[in-house]
């Protein structure tokens, strides 16, 4: 049985033969001479010549020796191991789940089967392990049949937007263990880590596609700017059509687009139109050709004002720029309380709530502040609090902000403190603490039961519990149901979440008091970047 050698960049050493015999080719052979007469040996004596000169080859015992020495060292480090009874190695191939990898499918299929059928030449028997970069769970594919593997190919869809395949390769390298072989396949060189066995099967792509949006606040909710990328080596003239609701016929728009560029242009939907889809012309890779787009509704946030008048007037100004939230009268039902810290016992305990500090005994000192996604990235140098109020936080509260010693302020559950007295301080005229609460707002929003309507990235992690129906409406009709695993699909398309609970119908409101949103609808835009180079050199190694 012909044996797996485990080092074959030993055979590099190969290369000394060649140079060995060229030596030897180089050397003279001594001529003899036979004389009688000692004076005619001067004579004999050879002239003096300038470099080697080419002779024919000597094939003396020592060049023999040298070149079976040359062999040995070579057998030796390229440390040979005879497959035997049992014996094995474990193949895993990790097949970059990338949009970017769509064009190539079939090529990525292909160079799997090839390197298998030089794996299975080497007479090792095998165990083979296909999954995704993005793999959680089951790999594709695990066991010792190479033909049910390529067959498992079938189920791969590269669908997934940027990630890091850092992960992946880590589990791929643990399957594979010592003498075992982990190969990544992708289409593109960068995304392979120094000394990670990979085959290329990339390649240049004549491709424009939508490169993302970005929201015109100040024109209002339906009106975007959006981004078109040419990602092929020419310039290219494309047009886009825009097809609304109603029937309308699609409106076009034309674009040239110089190589490598990004070309933006502003769109705003009709006034009686919620939705829009925009269409590329079809070409080599097709996911970033359609964008789906559609108005904006946050869900709404009734705000009740329990705080001084002074402070009031800072709020109501937040509350006005926050979409989706409005101040109402006291004694209504709000979603979100503003109360002195003397009345919140005489308030619901599961309302969401920022509570702030009636009175205050003096204090002096600077603002710290803990790492907290409400306070990450501000300046608190600048706030000054001259008095501090009574309030406690509770053992499970997170604290945001420290003066000295003394908790400032800290987030309990869906309630925000605020242990100082606001119109005390120079908090109004300080971007940091106007933030902060202007975060916790949001958060709050985020949070409440209802329909919400807005443009989100493909793969963005929602704050909803996973386990519900998840369907999805393809740009062109087409329906798919899956379960909701807490992230968008990557796929342009019109989601639909339902919640966890069986045999319930979506609904706009859930159950009064509980904070899971009842569904939501998103149309998902990719944003991916398109970076086809030439085909990669295959790179060996175990």
């Amino acid at each position: 049985m012909i044996p797996h050698f485990t080092n074959t960049t030993a055979f590099w050493a190969l290369l000394a033969i060649p140079l060995i015999t060229a030596i030897h080719f180089l050397q003279h052979k001594t001529k003899t001479q036979a004389t009688a007469t000692l004076f005619l040996l001067e004579a004999l004596v050879p002239e003096a010549h300038e470099g080697n000169a080419w002779d024919r080859l000597r094939a003396s015992r020592s060049f023999w020796m040298q070149i079976l020495a040359v062999l040995l060292l070579t057998w030796v480090l390229a440390a040979p191991v005879w497959p035997g009874k049992g014996s094995g190695q474990t193949v895993v191939f990790i097949l970059d789940d990338s949009a970017n990898m769509t064009p190539f499918r079939q090529e990525a299929v292909n160079a799997v089967s090839e390197d298998m059928d030089a794996i299975l030449r080497s007479g090792i028997p095998a165990t083979w392990v296909l999954m995704g970069s993005r793999a959680s769970g089951q790999p594709l594919y695990r066991g010792p049949s190479a033909r049910q593997a390529l067959h498992a190919l079938d189920l791969w869809q590269p669908r997934e937007g940027t990630h890091d395949l850092a992960p992946a390769l880590r589990t791929a390298t643990a399957v594979a263990g010592p003498t075992g072989i982990s190969r990544l396949i992708t289409s593109t060189a960068r995304r392979v880590p120094a000394g990670q066995s990979a085959r290329g099967v990339g390649k240049p792509l004549e491709n424009a596609g939508f490169a993302g949006i970005t929201p015109v606040e100040a024109a209002g909710p339906g009106h975007w700017r959006i981004a078109v990328k040419n990602n092929s080596p020419s310039p290219l003239r494309s047009e886009i059509s825009i097809h609304t609701e109603g029937g309308r016929p699609p409106a076009r728009r034309s674009l040239f687009l110089n190589p490598g560029t990004v070309t933006e242009f502003e769109y705003s939907l009709p006034p009686e139109c919620g939705k829009a889809v925009l269409r590329l012309p079809t070409d080599a890779f097709p996911a970033d050709n359609e964008l789906l787009l559609v108005r904006s509704a946050p869900a709404p946030v009734a705000v009740s004002m329990g705080i001084p008048e002074q402070s009031g007037k800072i709020f109501l100004n937040i509350i006005h720029s926050l979409p989706g939230f409005s101040p109402v009268p006291d004694g209504s039902d709000p979603d979100l309380l503003l109360l002195e810290g003397k009345t919140e016992n005489a308030r619901a305990p599961g309302k969401a709530a920022i509570i702030f500090a009636a009175s205050g005994k003096p204090s002096y000192g600077a603002v710290t502040a803990e790492r907290h996604p409400l306070t990450d990235g501000l300046n608190w140098s600048g706030l000054l609090i001259p008095s501090i109020g009574s309030m406690k936080p509770g053992e499970k509260a997170g604290v945001l902000l420290w003066q000295g010693e003394s908790p400032l302020a800290w987030v309990d559950g869906k309630r925000l403190f605020l242990n100082w007295p606001w119109e005390k301080s120079n908090a109004d005229r300080v971007p940091a603490p106007l933030l902060m609460t202007r975060r916790f707002m949001q958060s709050v929003q985020e949070n409440l039961p209802g329909t919400h309507y807005g443009n989100l990235p493909g793969g963005t992690l929602l704050s909803m519990p996973a386990g519900g129906k998840l369907i999805q409406t393809m740009p062109g009709g087409e329906r798919r149901e899956t379960v909701f695993n807490g992230r968008l699909p990557e796929e342009t398309g019109y989601v639909e979440i339902f919640p966890p609970e069986k045999g319930k119908r979506p609904c706009s409101k859930a159950p009064s008091g509980s904070p899971t949103p009842g569904w939501e609808i998103f149309p998902t835009a990719q944003r991916l970047t398109q970076d086809f180079p030439s085909p990669m050199k295959r790179r060996s190694g175990t």
